[in-house]
């Protein structure tokens, strides 16, 4: 597995938009002389080319500073190849559906603190995951990726904030995400905290990328309350709203 976008991306993009522009700005002066001879003066070279010059660098802006890089998705053949050969597009709202190894971690905290109650997990049945949803935000562009998960009713969620995203390509091309984000925890006397609970935390997920970049689905793992041998990992799944 190697990073889906490396230093050396970012270095000879930057080399092949320094020499893009003067090249560009002189082949359209070069045209112009040639075809518009009313053009051809110096001084209307030299209005020609700082217009050019604006217009390369305003679109360089708009695809690669603003949120109008996010066209290159949507064109009809470029669109796919540039989701296939890079990354594809995540921005936008999804449901996550998280479930949680809590009911074991509750069984193994039970039978601890009791002289009757035994569990043993690797040999005894093992009590169901604990499933939570969310709404979450993913933004994307070329330089930072954020997702963000919003609170609900039904969990004590105040708060997540993205630590880090990296994006992976294997050699078969199947596409993962790398993440590490950080929760804060309502903290109030109409919902107060279990006593095993944190207020704050961190956590991390490495998510596969299904074909239609609808679905990211992998494990998590929590140092929520790790000091006292409570933290808790799981399955969680990403899918996307309807468009």
């Amino acid at each position: 597995m190697a990073k889906f976008v490396s230093l050396s991306f970012w270095i000879t993009l930057a080399v092949y938009l320094a020499l893009a522009s003067p090249l560009a700005v002189g082949w359209i002066e070069t045209w112009l002389a040639a075809n518009l001879p009313v053009l051809g003066s110096p001084v209307a070279n030299l209005l020609t080319s700082r217009v050019v010059a604006m217009v390369i660098w305003g679109s360089i802006a708009l695809f690669i500073v603003a949120p109008g890089w996010r066209l290159l998705w949507k064109l009809p053949l470029a669109g796919p190849w540039f989701a296939n050969r890079y990354f594809p597009d995540l921005n936008g709202e999804w449901v996550v559906t998280i479930q949680s190894n809590w009911p074991i971690v509750e069984r193994l905290k039970t039978a601890a603190a009791s002289n009757e109650i035994t569990f043993d997990p690797v040999n005894d049945e093992r009590p169901g995951l604990l499933e939570a949803n969310f709404d979450v935000k993913i933004k994307q562009t070329w330089f930072r990726t954020d997702v963000a998960f919003l609170p609900n009713e039904n969990t004590p969620l105040l708060s997540s904030e993205t630590i880090s995203v990296e994006f992976f390509k294997s050699e078969n091309g199947h596409k993962s995400v790398a993440w590490v984000y950080e929760q804060t925890n309502k903290q109030d006397n109409t919902r107060p905290l279990a006593v095993t609970d944190q207020p704050k935390f961190y956590g991390s997920a490495v998510l596969n990328v299904n074909e239609g970049a609808t679905e990211l689905k992998g494990q998590y793992w929590q140092n929520r309350s790790w000091n006292l041998g409570l933290n808790a990992a799981g399955e969680i799944t990403l899918r996307r709203k309807s468009r």
